[in-house]
């Protein structure tokens, strides 16, 4: 027997074999909650395999990640999964049912089924994946955008302090900050005047925001000290400072800045940037815009990446961040053919001599 009945409420434990003890689950209210507790701690492969809504309820409590945020998204996709197909078994699923009903979902709802999934397949709970390599219709993504240009940007940034009012020098400059370092939205919320030397012309990225407004390491877990272009320093130069915070950016009623109001800050600006006859913008577009007149100055993928924080070398700059015009490509490649070709250096002749 592991359902106890104690003090009004339902005590569940159960048989560990590995560890050949009882494991204790918990205290529930009701008894048809203990039941399911009971259920979701001994699920077994195959024969036994649990519903969707069974293993929604075990992956999302005993497969925790980390960021609040994730944890919420996630919680959020079970509900609609569960919605969808919570009375079925979690092995009745076949791929191409998977495939139909991902069309129907948003991106993020596909992809946590495939990784609940998963788990339940590294676990034994069952053999197949039905979410892996659906080949799901792509919608127009980042990849696909029209980078902002350097006019554009400035505009953007004037537009911004323009609809401001008393928060103009703010709203500019934190268009500029976006624009010209690359950061990412949480890493600019957590930004402390402390990080940037305006001497210098750099800045240092050793914190981010959650999207639960937490301070926690940038991405990767990494910080890193990165260029401040002047046409940036000079917007935050003119930034009035907010005594008694460390920080460097607020809101317009002088609170710390979350990603919330700055999500908040941004629709204003992209609706009247809307209303001027432009397209849509969206904030994470910033960053684009950095890496690609980064591409478009001639540097290497390896140092926009290190400028957007990105541990790979460059491969996202390559296929998802950088969106040089074809016009700069075309320059490129006249003033490549307008150069004489390079001739070996002395020294790699030298090896080739002493390799003979």
């Amino acid at each position: 027997m592991t359902i106890i009945p104690r003090n009004g409420a339902y005590g569940v434990k159960v048989w560990d074999r590995a560890q050949k003890r009882y494991r204790w689950i918990g205290s529930f209210d009701t008894e048809a909650d203990a039941i399911r507790a009971e259920q979701d701690a001994t699920l077994k492969p195959a024969a036994a395999a649990p519903t969707v809504e069974q293993w929604g309820r075990v992956w999302l409590s005993d497969y925790p990640r980390e960021a609040p945020a994730t944890q919420r998204s996630y919680r959020y996709a079970v509900e609609q999964i569960t919605a969808k197909l919570g009375a079925r078994k979690l092995t009745d699923v076949a791929r191409p049912e998977a495939r139909r009903i991902a069309n129907g979902w948003p991106r993020t709802t596909a992809r946590v089924a495939r990784t609940m999934w998963a788990d339940a397949v590294r676990d034994g709970i069952c053999e197949v994946n039905p979410w892996t390599n659906l080949r799901l219709e792509t919608p127009k993504g980042r990849k696909d955008i029209d980078a902002l240009t350097e006019h554009e940007i400035a505009e953007l940034a004037d537009l911004a302090g323009e609809l401001s009012g008393d928060y103009a020098h703010e709203a500019r400059a934190i268009i500029f900050t976006l624009a010209y370092t690359g950061i990412r939205p949480g890493e600019l919320c957590a930004m402390r005047r402390s990080d940037v030397d305006l001497n210098a012309l750099e800045l240092v990225v050793q914190r981010s925001l959650d999207g639960v407004g937490r301070e926690k390491a940038p991405k990767n877990g990494l910080a890193r000290r990165i260029i401040l272009p002047s046409k940036a320093a000079e917007a935050i130069a003119l930034v009035p400072e907010k005594v008694g915070s460390p920080y460097l950016f607020h809101t317009v009623r002088g609170h710390r800045l979350t990603k919330g109001t700055l999500s908040y800050f941004w629709r204003n600006i992209r609706a009247g940037w809307v209303a001027c006859g432009h397209r849509p913008v969206d904030l994470y577009e910033l960053r684009h815009a950095c890496a690609t007149m980064l591409v478009e100055r001639g540097l290497n993928v390896g140092d926009v990446a290190f400028q957007l924080g990105h541990q790979d070398g460059g491969r996202l700059v390559m296929t998802l961040y950088g969106h040089p015009g074809e016009d700069a490509i075309r320059d490129r490649l006249k003033m490549a053919h307008s150069q004489p070709p390079r001739t070996p250096s002395v020294r790699r002749r030298i090896s080739r001599s002493a390799r003979k």
